[in-house]
């Protein structure tokens, strides 16, 4: 059992999920260990693995072996985890809180959870509640009682022929 969280590599801060989840790992709400890719935001933490920066190849692994997936709302993150059959929380960054230049990412992953791929957290005190969903989808996926949306299929025909 384990936790991935990533902010991605803005520039800008994003504070506002990582305290929430240094919080919630500090409580045991997740599964643990958790491994924060933290990008530009300063981040310690003693109940997290900090890494500003990883390799694609890194970020891929971690993605594919964790149990829980915790994302910031940018397409590669969200992509790779469809494409590694995840469904994680994503919380979009907000220009409203100087996470990001401007909204585009809210529109992105309500287009990602009306299609069923993603969890969306817009408040931060909802993090704990979503991410036991995602861990009862992901125990329902592996047990093969959940039937993917036909967006996710679609999804993986494109990656597979952008990648071949």
């Amino acid at each position: 059992m384990s936790t991935f969280v990533s902010v991605g590599n803005a520039n800008q801060p994003f504070a506002r999920l990582l305290e929430i989840v240094s919080t919630l790992a500090e409580q045991d709400e997740l599964p643990l260990p958790v491994v924060v890719q933290h990008g530009y935001t300063p981040f310690v933490s003693v109940a997290c693995e900090a890494i500003a920066f990883m390799s694609m190849d890194d970020f891929s692994n971690h993605v594919q072996n964790a149990e829980l997936l915790i994302l910031h709302a940018g397409a590669g993150s969200m992509i790779h985890a469809c494409q590694a059959g995840k469904v994680p929380v994503v919380m979009p960054r907000r220009a409203c809180f100087g996470e990001h230049i401007d909204d585009h990412q809210v529109e992105l992953v309500e287009a990602f959870e009306q299609a069923g791929l993603v969890i969306n957290v817009t408040d931060e005190k909802d993090l704990s509640g979503a991410a036991m969903r995602a861990i009862k989808v992901q125990s329902e996926q592996k047990k093969g009682k959940r039937e993917e949306p036909m967006m996710i299929d679609m999804i993986r025909q494109q990656l597979a022929e952008i990648n071949n």
